[in-house]
């Protein structure tokens, strides 16, 4: 059995957007997964155009750092008041993943981008938005490791959950596996 000990070259975050592509004369929609400098994983596209590198049209949320809001301020925060940036980038496949599991998934893959073309000013928006969403997560998860101490500390780790986009979960152990598997994707293969 061969071993994989290695880290990835950047660091990703969770993106669970809509981006744009081309595909000929076509603009066409496809969900992203996450995102990093070097590239996305792409969802619900169901085949990659016949083209070796794909435009695709990206609006980037300029997230800010949450730890030092206060609990009302996250409360009344969503991530719809984010300022977006748009970036434009071209971008290779590297990897498909089919989803053939069940009958709800067998016309669907999943997609691992690689961009090949990228400016350095959006390349700096990403990784801007990565670690910023990373940061954001390891106050998240700070915050479920002490969710029993007090009432404040329960409400303040439900709505930064919701501000990230995490689905309002009953169950504290629902949402820390989330933001467990999350965190350790940002780096972890």
């Amino acid at each position: 059995m061969i071993k994989k000990n290695y880290q990835r070259k950047h660091l990703r975050a969770p993106f669970k957007e809509t981006v744009l592509y081309a595909d000929g004369d076509y603009v066409l929609k496809a969900r992203a997964l996450n995102i990093s400098e070097g590239g996305m994983l792409i969802d619900e596209m169901p085949s990659f155009p016949d083209k070796d590198e794909v435009a695709i049209m990206v609006a980037l949320p300029q997230m800010p750092s949450l730890k030092n809001f206060t609990v009302l301020k996250m409360q009344t925060f969503s991530k719809e008041l984010f300022a977006h940036k748009v970036i434009r980038v071209r971008a290779k496949m590297v990897r498909r993943e089919q989803l053939s599991q069940n009958l709800d998934n067998i016309f669907r893959s999943r997609f691992g981008l690689q961009f090949t073309k990228i400016t350095d000013t959006d390349q700096k928006l990403v990784e801007e938005y990565v670690m910023t969403f990373a940061s954001n997560l390891i106050f998240l998860q700070t915050l479920i490791d002490s969710f029993n101490s007090d009432e404040e500390t329960k409400v303040r780790a439900r709505a930064l959950a919701h501000v990230l986009g995490y689905k309002d979960i009953d169950r504290i152990a629902l949402l820390r596996a989330s933001v467990t598997h999350d965190y350790k994707s940002l780096q972890w293969l």
